[in-house]
C-alpha cells in the first residue's frame, strides 16, 4: 500500500515545479527587459516601505507583489563579516539598537528589531543572504554598496548563484572596478555627475546602467548613453515623490522621463508601476 504522504507529495510535485519555473521565468523576463529593451523599469527604493520597515524582507515581498522590476537594498557588513541590509552607518535611526553596524557583531544584532514609524516592528534586521533567498528567481536586485568590504558581499552573491540577478551600485568607481576584476560578468551601475563621464564609464567599467541626476537629465545625455548601449537610471525621490503623493497626476512624471531615462527609483512604487502599466510612457 502506498503511504498517503507519498501520494500527497506526488500530487504536489507538478504544482511545486510550476511555481519554481514561473518564478525563474519572471526574473528572466525582467533581466531580458533590462538588457535588451528600453522599456521603463521601476525600482523600489529600500524596497516598498510604506507599510513595512525599509530594507526589510516584508518590504521586499510587498515590492514583488506590487510588480516592480527591481528592489534597491543597502548593504553593510558586521564586524564578524555578515552582510546585513542597512542604509545608515549606525543602526540608531532604523532599529531599537544603537551603534555603528560595522563595529557590531551578528550576536550584538541578534535581538535588535527594525523600527517602523519609530515603533518597534518586531522584525529582525535581515541578512543579504535572507534577502536574496526571497528574491531569487522573482525579481532583480540593486545592491547599493554602503561598505568597502565587498569581498563579503560578492561571496554571498556567489554562494546564492545570483550574479545575473543583481546590479552593483556605487559612486566609488574603484569599488566597481574591483568587482569587475573579480566577477567580469557582473552588472554594474556607476554614479555619474556629468554627461561626458558616460564614455569614461563605458571604457573603465562597461556598465549595464549609469545613474544620472536631474542636473544633466538631457537629450544629449540620453544620446550619449544610447551610443554606448547603457541604460539611464534617475531618481523620483524626496520632493518629487512628495509632490506626486499629493498629486498623482502631476506632469512631473513625464517631465522626468521625456528625455529618455529608462529606469526610475522611487519611494512610491505602486504609483509608478500603475503609470508604467498605463502605457502612457510609450508616447514619450
Amino acid at each position: 500500500m502506498i503511504p498517503i504522504r507519498s501520494i500527497r507529495l506526488a500530487l504536489l510535485a507538478p504544482l511545486i515545479f510550476f511555481i519554481h519555473v514561473a518564478a525563474f521565468s519572471q526574473v528572466n523576463l525582467i533581466r531580458d527587459k533590462l538588457l535588451n529593451t528600453d522599456e521603463l523599469l521601476i525600482v523600489a527604493h529600500r524596497a516598498a516601505h510604506q507599510n513595512y520597515p525599509e530594507n526589510s524582507l516584508e518590504a521586499i515581498e510587498e515590492a514583488i507583489a506590487l510588480g516592480v522590476d527591481m528592489v534597491e537594498i543597502d548593504v553593510r557588513v558586521s564586524s564578524d563579516g555578515i552582510v546585513y541590509l542597512m542604509h545608515d552607518q549606525t543602526i540608531d535611526r532604523t532599529t531599537t539598537g544603537t551603534g555603528d553596524i560595522e563595529k557590531l557583531s551578528s550576536s550584538d544584532l541578534k535581538n535588535v528589531r527594525l523600527l517602523f514609524k519609530e515603533v518597534d516592528s518586531g522584525i529582525a534586521i535581515p541578512t543579504l543572504e535572507e534577502a536574496l533567498r526571497l528574491t531569487k528567481g522573482r525579481i532583480m536586485v540593486d545592491l547599493d554598496l554602503k561598505t568597502d568590504k565587498i569581498e563579503e558581499v560578492m561571496e554571498v552573491v556567489r554562494e546564492m548563484d545570483m550574479l545575473d540577478e543583481v546590479l552593483f551600485f556605487d559612486s566609488d568607481w574603484s569599488i566597481l572596478r574591483k568587482i569587475k576584476a573579480a566577477m567580469p560578468e557582473a552588472y554594474l551601475m556607476p554614479r555619474l555627475y556629468k554627461t561626458n563621464q558616460i564614455r569614461k564609464a563605458y571604457r573603465k567599467l562597461d556598465p549595464v546602467v549609469v545613474h544620472i541626476d536631474p542636473g544633466f537629465n538631457t537629450r544629449e545625455t540620453m544620446q550619449k548613453a544610447s551610443k554606448y548601449d547603457v541604460r539611464t537610471w534617475i531618481n523620483s525621490l524626496g520632493e518629487l515623490d512628495k509632490e506626486l503623493q499629493l498629486n498623482p497626476n502631476s506632469s512631473q512624471k513625464t517631465e522626468l522621463l521625456e528625455n529618455g531615462a529608462s529606469m526610475v527609483q522611487t519611494d512610491l512604487p505602486e504609483l509608478w508601476v500603475n503609470y508604467r502599466n498605463s502605457g502612457k510612457t510609450k508616447s514619450l
